[in-house]
């Protein structure tokens, strides 16, 4: 069973430890390098830090995945001189999305979001940027992600991601999570369509349990997806060299889909608010149904049991006992006194 690291375990150690906070437990930490310019691109394995590049007259793309190996991270640090604290929020994979600014690069921190095909609940996961001079650094807590776009367009020279800078590419891959939140908002968008037709039809005991699970999952995508508008909102102010004036109108555009994002988890929200009341209106409109028929059957007994009360009594004397029509007579009046109030419901519009 893997053992879930928590903030707890750096107690008392000096800011800047490499201990890892996470719930994933990786057994490789394994680092890949795209270099590449308008012309050429490589793409290779780094099978010790001794043949990690610096940034050379292309761009660097120096991929991580795996963040047990402290190590190897900390040797990336001192390669790139990152920050102590940079690379502990690095480590720990618990941090809500954000950008900040260091003296010759910039970090950002953003959530990968996919969708578990087996239990339909949504997998999250902490990416980490770090964009330099010529170059970016991304660690991921464990290996597969949704950046395969980002990678075959720089092996097929496809797009503008190898004609333009280290900025362009760090939005590239921003661009593909936030695009993936799309896929993930309109599978639950789905869900509450058809939730919403059940509902309308035939509503069962299920399906407030539906409501329930749907509402957390949209929870979760909010936590993750709302605060990456505000870090699109950061990347396009923020006063460094390392963006160009070019690549900010892309984040602009990333920020527009934060907002579309954040919108519709919004109108998710009300709509199962909604459909929430209105089940909670149809159990109690059956319930109203049932009522009034048991009532409705109640008083029209109410006359029928007074009849049989009073033929029921042990008296010796009673007028039309031993009559030979009392029976029919008495079966007849019960059952004119019982249409009778029949139609008198009907008229009043009770039934």
């Amino acid at each position: 069973m893997k053992r879930v690291k928590r903030r707890s375990d750096k107690a008392g150690l000096p800011p800047g430890s490499l201990i890892g906070v996470s719930a994933e437990s990786c057994t490789l930490t394994a680092v890949k390098v795209f270099s590449y310019t308008p012309d050429a691109y490589t793409e290779s394995d780094v099978r010790g830090m001794g043949d990690l590049p610096m940034a050379g007259n292309g761009i660097t793309w120096i991929d991580v995945d795996g963040l047990d190996d402290t190590a190897v991270v900390g040797s990336i640090g001192e390669r790139f001189n990152l920050h102590a604290l940079l690379l502990e929020d690095v480590l720990n994979t618990d941090h809500r999305p954000k950008v900040e600014e260091y003296q010759d690069h910039l970090f950002v921190v953003a959530k990968m979001l996919s969708l578990d095909e087996e239990t339909s609940g949504i997998v999250t996961e902490q990416v980490s940027f770090v964009l330099g001079k010529g170059y970016v650094i991304s660690f991921q807590e464990r290996p597969g992600d949704v950046l395969d776009p980002v990678r075959d367009r720089i092996r097929h020279a496809t797009g503008r991601v190898r004609r333009k800078g280290a900025d362009y590419l760090l939005y590239a891959l921003l661009d593909v999570i936030v695009d993936n939140y799309f896929l993930i908002v309109e599978d639950l968008g789905e869900r509450i369509e058809q939730l919403e037709r059940k509902i309308s039809v035939r509503p069962g005991n299920e399906d407030l349990l539906t409501i329930q699970e749907i509402r957390s999952l949209l929870i979760t995508v909010g936590r993750y997806t709302t605060p990456v508008r505000e870090l699109a909102g950061r990347m396009n102010t923020v006063q460094s060299e390392l963006i160009d004036k070019a690549t900010r109108r892309y984040i602009n555009d990333l920020q527009d889909h934060t907002v579309y994002i954040a919108e519709s988890i919004n109108t998710f929200r009300d709509m199962l608010t909604n459909l929430e009341n209105t089940y909670h209106a149809g159990q109690n409109m059956r319930m109203t149904q049932v009522m009034k028929l048991l009532t409705i059957i109640s008083t029209i007994f109410i006359p029928l049991t007074f009849v049989v009360g009073v033929y029921g009594m042990n008296f010796d004397h009673m007028p039309e006992l031993r009559w030979k029509h009392g029976y029919p007579l008495v079966m007849g009046t019960m059952t004119v006194i019982a249409g009778l109030m029949l139609l008198w419901f009907r008229r009043k519009r009770w039934l």
